[in-house]
């Protein structure tokens, strides 16, 4: 008898040794319908050592706990919560953390400059108009942010995985940064505080997603910080080609 126990709900079952294929490798979960990685007794056991998030254990501690655990994990204690995270077992889940939190953060982001701009508060700071001081316009993004912030999630996810591959960082596969990039989005709640909470918001979701890559891949922070300098370094050589073309008699 063989007790396997799911590491995103902890569902646990008895299963008799006879009964389990030979050579399997993936098992589904009666419970909570995720795919889990079968590690065999003497295998490398990182893989059990990850449990699931509080957001995939909703079911067993409640819908608001499971998104304030969760939220508050990312934004404060990042290293622990990315070194215990599954790095498989299906994009569902983070996808759905993402676009909650992301989405209803976008809306507050939107709404304070929404505010700001109608007020006429930047006006004569900036010398321009916002982009959301009309209705309609702020109306529409918010109905789309659900969209902006699913397109942003996969996008955001393709190019920092192509970075890390390029410095031999994505050890672990795409579903493990779409993870982090997917729970990072958390750190967005600092758009409640009007004017400077975006920026805050960008700097530590930065610094979350750097600690989170380098815990779900299992790799070096030099080759995270690496393949995050590779789009300054793309652009720095492009400024410098321009300035010298220019100045070419």
């Amino acid at each position: 008898m063989v007790e396997i126990t799911c590491p995103h709900c902890n569902y646990t079952k008895g299963i008799p040794l006879e009964k389990i294929p030979p050579g399997i490798r993936w098992i589904r979960c009666p419970n909570c319908r995720n795919r889990f990685e079968y590690l065999k007794k003497g295998e490398d056991v990182r893989t059990h050592k990850r449990q699931a998030t509080s957001w995939e254990r909703r079911l067993q501690v409640g819908l608001w706990a499971g998104i304030k655990r969760t939220t508050k994990s990312v934004i404060f204690s990042p290293k622990s919560m990315f070194s215990t995270m599954p790095v498989r077992g299906g994009w569902r889940e983070p996808l759905a953390f993402g676009l909650l939190v992301g989405s209803i953060s976008v809306m507050i982001a939107f709404f304070w400059e929404f505010m700001i701009a109608t007020s006429g508060f930047l006006k004569p700071l900036w010398g321009v108009s916002i982009s959301l001081s009309s209705p309609i316009l702020f109306l529409s993004f918010i109905f789309l942010s659900p969209l902006l912030v699913t397109i942003d999630l996969f996008i955001s996810s393709f190019i920092i995985h192509v970075l890390l591959v390029l410095v031999r960082g994505g050890k672990n596969g795409f579903e493990a940064t779409f993870r982090v990039v997917a729970y990072s989005q958390a750190t967005r709640l600092w758009s409640i505080i009007p004017l400077i909470g975006s920026p805050v918001g960008w700097v530590w979701r930065t610094i979350v997603q750097i600690i989170g890559l380098k815990e779900a891949h299992e790799i070096s922070y030099v080759r995270i910080v690496a393949a995050f300098l590779i789009p300054l370094a793309l652009l720095l050589l492009i400024v410098t080609g321009a300035f010298f073309l220019a100045i070419r008699p």
